[in-house]
């Protein structure tokens, strides 16, 4: 009996899901092209990277595509039907992976780690960000010199730059961009349990159900648009669209969705801290989301809610909204500055006005 190694239903260790030996097994379906994706996090920058997915599998109709991820972006990609394996960056994952053979491999991830690892893996073709001889960032393909120059260049970056970060990484990865949308594969108990949330924290309101995502993540503070802001804005979403308003977040949020859903007297309902699943669950239960550029918003834009997002210390013209949204943008001298503290006595953040916010959502509710 000779085993088909190349079978993706291959196991060695015991037999396949069809109990069968592989000689004149009908099932028979070799892998194909391989492919190595290395991206890790944040969730935010995995998930719009999942675009370039479809865009594989179009050119590669027989493809087995791997891709390396960390802890933090895992359970994000977890059930992405075209991932056929999902690794973490960690040594019990990698090693094996430099015994084995890819046709191409895609590093898209600045990471040394990650770089390094492109390097070693045994590959006929390399594309992204690679590591130089001297342990700094090079790049492996001349497609990928406008992505290197991005992070060199802050007047690029910051306001010359029009493409959207979709658009940079297929340049990298030498594939047509086709505006493909982001993939999250939402499950069916989670979107149950966020109905079953939403039934037990009903709003008040006949209007659409409105949710504001209070959070900014942990790296970058000046993301953070002020709880009074968000307290004005549920006033003025009760009053004009007589909305439902729902505070998400996570667990850093809890205190401060707590403290809004006080001040609005229950005009905004603090949903809870829950898992992945479960918040996109929520974010899929919304008529629109609100949200600074966290997360949050991509996952939004994952299961097809309209999103406003609020911008000011980061780049928005990298996001596309794909015609379901739009960005609210602070326009001061210093924005965007990408720092993770602000120098200023107040954030440019607060600038950005409840009433430049519900100018926006008026036009996808």
């Amino acid at each position: 009996m000779e085993p088909r190694l190349d079978c993706r239903y291959y196991i060695g260790e015991k037999p396949c899901k069809y109990k069968l030996l592989c000689d004149n097994c009908s099932h028979y379906d070799p892998m194909g092209i391989r492919i190595l994706i290395l991206k890790l996090g944040a969730m935010g920058d995995a998930l719009r990277t999942t675009p370039i997915l479809s865009e594989l599998r179009r050119i590669y109709k027989k493809c087995w595509i791997v891709w390396v991820t960390d802890r933090e972006s895992h359970p994000i990609l977890q059930h992405n039907p075209l991932i056929d394996t999902l690794l973490m960056n960690d040594p019990h994952s990698i090693m094996p992976l430099l015994s084995q053979s890819f046709d191409l491999v895609y590093c898209l991830d600045k990471d040394p780690t990650v770089t390094s690892l492109a390097m070693q893996v045994p590959a006929r073709k390399r594309l992204g960000f690679a590591m130089s001889p001297y342990g700094t960032l090079d790049i492996f393909n001349d497609a990928s010199q406008y992505a290197l120059a991005l992070g060199l260049d802050d007047s690029l970056k910051f306001f010359e730059n029009t493409r959207t970060y979709q658009e940079i990484i297929c340049e990298m990865a030498e594939l047509p961009y086709h505006r493909d949308e982001y993939i999250y594969a939402l499950q069916t108990d989670d979107c149950h349990n966020a109905r079953m949330i939403l039934e037990r924290a009903k709003a008040p309101g006949h209007g659409p159900k409105i949710g504001l995502n209070t959070g900014c993540g942990d790296v970058f503070a000046t993301k953070k648009w002020p709880a009074d802001h968000f307290i004005t804005l549920t006033q003025m979403i009760r009053e004009r669209f007589d909305g439902q308003v729902y505070l998400l977040g996570g667990p850093s949020e809890i205190t401060e969705n707590e403290t809004i859903e006080k001040a609005t007297a229950g005009q905004a309902v603090h949903t809870g801290s829950h898992p992945l699943g479960v918040f996109a669950g929520l974010l899929n239960e919304m008529d629109l989301v609100v949200a600074s550029d966290t997360m949050a918003l991509h996952l939004a834009l994952a299961v097809r809610t309209p999103v406003i997002g609020l911008f000011g210390p980061t780049c928005s013209q990298e996001i596309d909204f794909y015609d379901r949204g739009e960005a609210v943008v602070i326009s001061c001298d210093c924005a965007p500055c990408y720092r993770k503290t602000c120098r200023l006595d107040e954030s440019c953040m607060a600038s950005l006005t409840p009433e430049s916010v519900v100018s926006k959502i008026k036009k996808y509710v």
